[in-house]
């Protein structure tokens, strides 16, 4: 019985070993994932962030009235695993160091980023396209970005109009 006591004395003596979560920050290491945090505003509709989701938290759903998409997270069915963002082409999806998730019960299913996320409309015709946020359209449309907000149809005329007059205006140079 006297070794018992002498474990217990020191321990008293030392304090306690673990964190003194929840009254103070807990630590956590600084490559530790946490929470996936949503910026509807790089968001260009890909879906690949919902295709590589191999616990099925995301979602994209269809809005009644067909303007945009409903994306949903559901943080109770993430596992933190970081596919989602790894594989977002546009940084739309970023994995932050939160983990504090706890929640009630009736909470359980409102534990979820919902944002809607409207579809973009074609420059000539006004045809329903994905959205192109301005900072892709700033990256990728150096040479013409007046193509980036055209539907694919449109897009294709464009460049065959274009590649006619390169054709008519060589062959004028040829003569």
């Amino acid at each position: 019985m006297l070794p018992f006591l002498k474990i217990m004395l020191r321990n008293l003596l030392l304090g306690p070993s673990t964190d003194p979560f929840p009254f103070a920050p807990a630590k956590t290491h600084e490559n530790f994932r946490g929470c996936a945090e949503f910026d509807p505003e790089k968001c260009i509709l890909c879906g690949i962030c919902q295709h590589v989701c191999a616990a099925g938290a995301i979602q994209l759903r269809p809005s009644e009235d067909g303007s945009g998409m409903q994306y949903l997270l559901w943080h109770n069915s993430c596992v933190f695993c970081g596919m989602c963002a790894h594989y977002c082409p546009t940084g739309a999806l970023t994995m932050s160091n939160n983990w504090h998730l706890v929640h009630t019960g009736a909470e359980m299913f409102s534990n979820c980023i919902s944002s809607f996320i409207p579809f973009g409309e074609c420059a000539q015709c006004g045809a329903k396209i994905q959205p192109r946020p301005q900072a892709i359209i700033d990256k990728l449309g150096v040479r013409s970005p007046e193509r980036f907000l055209l539907c694919p149809q449109c897009k294709r005329q464009s460049i065959v109009r274009n590649v006619a007059q390169v054709r008519s205006t060589r062959r004028q140079e040829n003569t």
